[in-house]
């Protein structure tokens, strides 16, 4: 079997993903220590959450594993959870078309969920080209007008999706700035293409 390489970037988006759902893990069980109002159905929705976070988990067990939960428990009082470790899981295994739409789902709820915010506006500046008169596909069309809105909500919304309440304790001040500041820049970069596009397609 060939060993496959990855790049500097390529290991530091592993690590993000990686980092993200260990988060995840965390604020499930805090919620269900702090005996909030969510609930798991029973046991063995609880057993098939434990199986989809395991360390050793693959991102193809662990979406299959995902299925299986939506399936069965649908209604789940965990359903936002579940939608954030599809998009870890979809990053993981570089779905970008599965990445992208669980996104969108995630922020009808959570507008201000950095990793879906980031996802939309990262996906853009690799679909959309940079010459304005080029042509789009009929996907890459029904994504545009997504991807302009997302962009244009970060820019008018940035200081509150960056507040100081919302640092998470691993991040320091000033990587929490330069991460501001590389948002803004990402977002308007691909509102431009995006807008430029749509006059043109």
């Amino acid at each position: 079997m060939k060993s496959v390489s990855l790049s500097r970037s390529e290991v530091r988006v592993q690590k993000t993903i990686l980092i993200s759902l260990a988060v995840l893990v965390v604020v499930v069980t805090l919620t269900a220590n702090a005996q909030t109002l969510k609930n798991w159905r029973d046991l063995a929705e609880y057993h098939l959450y434990t199986e989809i976070v395991k360390p050793d988990a693959t991102p193809e067990a662990r979406l299959q594993i995902l299925e299986k939960w939506k399936i069965d428990y649908p209604q789940s009082e965990y359903a936002d959870t579940r939608l954030k470790i599809y998009l870890i899981t979809y990053q993981q295994m570089n779905n970008h078309r599965g990445a992208f739409d669980t996104a969108g789902e995630i922020l009808k709820s959570q507008p201000n969920d950095l990793p879906s915010l980031t996802e939309i506006v990262e996906h853009g500046l690799q679909l959309l080209p940079e010459q304005p008169n080029a042509a789009l596909s009929a996907e890459d069309k029904s994504n545009l007008d997504t991807i302009r809105k997302t962009s244009r909500y970060i820019l008018e919304n940035l200081d509150m999706i960056y507040a100081a309440d919302k640092k998470p304790q691993r991040i320091s001040d000033e990587k929490w700035r330069s991460d501001k500041a590389k948002m803004q820049d990402t977002a308007q970069t691909v509102m431009n293409r995006a807008a430029t596009l749509a006059t043109q397609n």
